[in-house]
């Protein structure tokens, strides 16, 4: 398969992934105390300057893959795989804890977050030949709202996948969910 068609496939997907970046990184810079304890079992630095970094980073890498595409690609896919090494390094150090993923949700960490970071990586590195994946959504109105609209659904389900099921998860193991 031809290069231009592999990053225009994963398009979507990416374009997915970096709205979930940029909103976890806006969560951490609005929220920094959500990310303290993951960050802290880590024994990485904890501060909220610290973890208000991390945010402008992960909003920095997201606007630059939606805008350029390409090279910045790689950069969104690097994000992304250094958060599903973290995210592997919490569930076994700390499991747990607190993800703090998307700033003070009280989802743990689980298999989820590592899954869907280490598939983020994967569709930036596919989408790295091509453009801006907003190229991909085709020159009329309709295509780009449906494009749009369904990559706006895997965004959610994204975040529903590092938030919501963790959380559910862990109501259920304490016997609360009936």
């Amino acid at each position: 398969m031809h290069s231009s068609m592999i990053a225009s496939a994963a398009a979507g997907p990416f374009l997915a992934a970096c709205a979930v970046l940029a909103f976890a990184g806006a969560a951490k810079v609005v929220h920094p105390s959500g990310t303290r304890a993951a960050v802290s079992a880590l024994g990485l630095p904890a501060s909220a300057g610290a973890v208000r970094g991390l945010g402008v980073i992960e909003i920095a890498a997201a606007a630059a893959g939606i805008t350029f595409g390409g090279w910045a690609a790689i950069a969104v896919a690097l994000v992304y795989a250094a958060l599903a090494v973290v995210a592997t390094r919490l569930l076994v150090r700390s499991p747990g804890t607190n993800c703090g993923c998307l700033g003070v949700s009280d989802a743990p960490v689980s298999v989820s977050h590592v899954v869907v970071d280490g598939a983020a990586a994967v569709a930036a590195l596919l989408a790295a030949t091509g453009g801006s994946p907003l190229d991909a959504a085709g020159t009329g109105l309709t295509a780009r709202i449906t494009f749009l609209v369904a990559t706006g659904c895997c965004a959610w389900l994204g975040v529903q996948l590092l938030d919501a099921l963790p959380a559910l998860n862990r109501v259920a193991r304490a016997g609360g969910a009936r």
